[in-house]
């Protein structure tokens, strides 16, 4: 394997199971506000120091939560295939949000500001965006 499952296999990753997750993960990306948005650097006061992105509690809630959603996943290898394409003006596919959040939640323990750029440039929200309209019509079609 290449470290570039099919969509299938990468959805499939997704835990419906965590009903309360999932929930909290909505209400999480549903009260963003722009000051969340803001990421702030600090050298946390030593001018010596590299700076690092300080991430509002709702940005590293809803990290948290892409954890325990299944979101970010072993499966896809994202040093070998990065970044999948975005544009502010197209939504992600499901398997797409996983493969962006999984690349930028573990790039950023590699080098700081990953999550951050994802932030300024609206794939952050996206990411949410289209893994709660998935679980939305999953649900639906489940209750059905």
């Amino acid at each position: 394997m290449d470290g570039n499952p099919d969509n299938i296999q990468l959805i499939n990753e997704l835990d419906l199971s965590k009903t309360d997750a999932w929930e909290e993960l909505r209400s999480v990306a549903e009260g963003m506000t722009d000051e969340d948005r803001n990421v702030v650097w600090s050298n946390g006061g030593n001018e010596q120091a590299l700076k690092y992105p300080v991430y509002s509690e709702r940005i590293n809630k809803a990290t948290s939560l892409l954890y325990t959603v299944g979101a970010i996943t072993p499966l896809y290898n994202w040093r070998s295939n990065g970044l999948p394409d975005y544009s502010s003006d197209t939504e992600l596919s499901v398997a797409d949000a996983i493969r962006a959040a999984t690349y930028i939640v573990r790039s950023e323990r590699f080098g700081d500001g990953a999550i951050a750029k994802a932030v300024e440039i609206g794939l952050f929200d996206s990411i949410l965006h289209s893994l709660i309209k998935w679980y939305d019509e999953k649900r639906k079609s489940l209750d059905a």
